[in-house]
């Protein structure tokens, strides 16, 4: 066993600002050698183990064996009993307030360390009989989508009885023939209304006539771009970028620069450069979590480049689909320099992809006009019912509810991340995703070949990087579309042995 100060250094390396002790995360300290890699013990019961009864607390008295949050000791230790065989599939546990006593702690972090077992599949709930050791899955390595930036999904009872909740209410208030008829894009008075409530805390008071509703953030930057452009405009950007925006430019004709940056971000000083030497108009920045890299740009670099803004009369899109999960998050463009940024946000990375709803804070009124014309001519309007919806659940309180359930969950998977990646592969962990480098001899293509063949979907680099604009190999790690955190667990410890093996798979050498 790694012993204490091993383990305490190798967490102090990590640059993810979690917990000092890594064995009181996600699994077991990492090994001493050549390289980072973790032990990963599978599940291997002993045959000597006693079938299903009721366990006893021998486990327990290693929970003192190590430091951090009481709630993730009880957790990791019992996962750890559980992978070496010392509890069996079917064993009742004790009760939380026998377990609480053992310990010395309070009844409610024992609860807290109970949800998280059952959030990690570890045990298993069954009323008033108690808490069961759960079985092992079938499919532990089963197929992982990590290619896709989705908000993990609030708890399917939750979210159901919402829907219910906000659909009736919708129904009760409206005209049912006038939900199923034309209607202008960009909203109506009640929808944006509802939208100037939710983007209160990021932007203060919102002025409705610079307030456009949209199915998506996707259609926003497609009304943003063909309403403040031509075909062959130039746009500036980041070296890395979400693609989408490189699917809306090479659709709409416009060429993307990319402009240098350092460890904050983009550099004012080469956004004003490239802006004079293309003659561009527009810029399109993404600094809160950012897609793919996770890096959220910092006050004092989101001023200067306000300033550049406003020196050189540029126009931003402030794509901020991140803000509500950010662990920190910094005052938006569209508040430093409100007249030059068109803030784009949505509901769909915090809430749910279904509800296709997206907010824009437009510069000026003629900027939210000649939006609304873009709008009318490619997309005429959203679907009423769910705009109807979305407005629902953000005026009845529905929607901040389902908001602080996700923020919880990517929180947690982000720690999951920074806790079971190396710390000389992982980057960054923030918002939805975990930037990582692609250690040589790997590159990112034969590392995404090579996880498919390993029943994993990973984002490579290469897939956010504008034409022609050299990069770094890395992989973009998704987090919120595995079923549940020990399904993710299972995949970042897939991807951190690949990437920290010594041996590279024949397929592209």
């Amino acid at each position: 066993m790694t012993s204490p100060t091993v383990a305490g250094a190798a967490a102090t390396n990590n640059n993810g600002g979690h917990l000092s002790e890594p064995t009181d995360g996600y699994g077991q300290a990492p090994a001493v050698g050549s390289n980072d890699t973790p032990r990963h013990p599978p599940y291997m019961p002993r045959p000597d183990v006693a079938g299903p009864g009721v366990a006893g607390l021998g486990w327990v008295q290693d929970v003192h064996v190590h430091s951090g949050p009481i709630y993730l000791r009880i957790v990791n230790t019992l996962e750890r009993t559980i992978n070496r065989g010392g509890l069996a599939p079917g064993q009742r546990l004790p009760s939380q307030r026998a377990l609480a006593q053992q310990l010395g702690v309070d009844l409610t972090t024992v609860t807290r360390a109970f949800d998280e077992a059952r959030k990690r599949g570890l045990i298993e709930a069954r009323g008033p009989q108690g808490s069961f050791i759960a079985p092992p899955k079938a499919g532990f390595d089963q197929a992982v989508d990590l290619s896709m930036n989705v908000p993990p999904v609030p708890d399917a009872d939750a979210l159901a009885e919402m829907l219910r909740r906000g659909a009736a209410a919708v129904l009760a208030r409206s005209n049912a023939p006038n939900l199923m008829t034309y209607h202008l894009g960009g909203g109506n008075p009640t929808d944006r209304h509802a939208a100037a409530r939710w983007l209160q805390p990021m932007l203060g008071t919102v002025d409705d006539a610079r307030l456009l509703l949209t199915e998506g953030a996707q259609v926003a930057l497609a009304a943003i771009l063909l309403s403040q452009g031509r075909e062959g405009d130039a746009i500036l950007c980041d070296r890395l970028v979400y693609p989408g925006l490189l699917q809306a430019a090479a659709a709409l004709g416009r060429r993307l620069v990319a402009v240098e940056g350092d460890e904050h971000g983009m550099c004012p000083e080469a956004l004003a450069r490239r802006a004079r030497e293309c003659g561009a108009r527009l810029v399109y920045l993404n600094p809160t979590c950012q897609n793919p890299t996770a890096l959220t740009v910092p006050t004092t670099r989101r001023e200067a480049l306000a300033r550049v803004l406003e020196r050189e009369d540029l126009l931003a899109i402030e794509d901020d689909p991140y803000w509500h999960l950010a662990v920190t998050a910094p005052i938006p463009l569209a508040t430093l320099a409100p007249r030059h940024v068109f803030h784009v946000a949505t509901l769909s990375k915090v809430i749910s992809p279904g509800l296709r709803t997206a907010f824009v804070q437009c510069p000026g009124a003629a900027h939210a006009e000649a939006m609304a014309t873009a709008l009318r001519a490619t997309r005429l309007m959203g679907h009423p019912l769910v705009s109807a919806l979305a407005s629902q659940l953000l005026l009845d309180g529905s929607a901040q509810a389902l908001l602080a359930q996700v923020r919880e969950e990517a929180r947690e998977r982000t720690r999951m991340a920074r806790y079971l990646l190396a710390p000389s592969l992982l980057e960054r962990a923030d918002g939805l995703h975990a930037w990582c480098r692609v250690p040589a001899p790997w590159t990112d293509a034969t590392l995404v070949r090579t996880a498919q063949l390993q029943g994993l979907a990973i984002a490579p680099s290469s897939a956010f990087c504008p034409p022609g604009t050299p990069f770094a190999s890395g992989v973009r790690l998704s987090l919120g579309l595995a079923a549940d955190r020990r399904q993710l667990e299972n995949a970042l410890r897939r991807i951190d042995r690949l990437l920290l093996s010594d041996a590279l798979p024949a397929i592209d050498r």
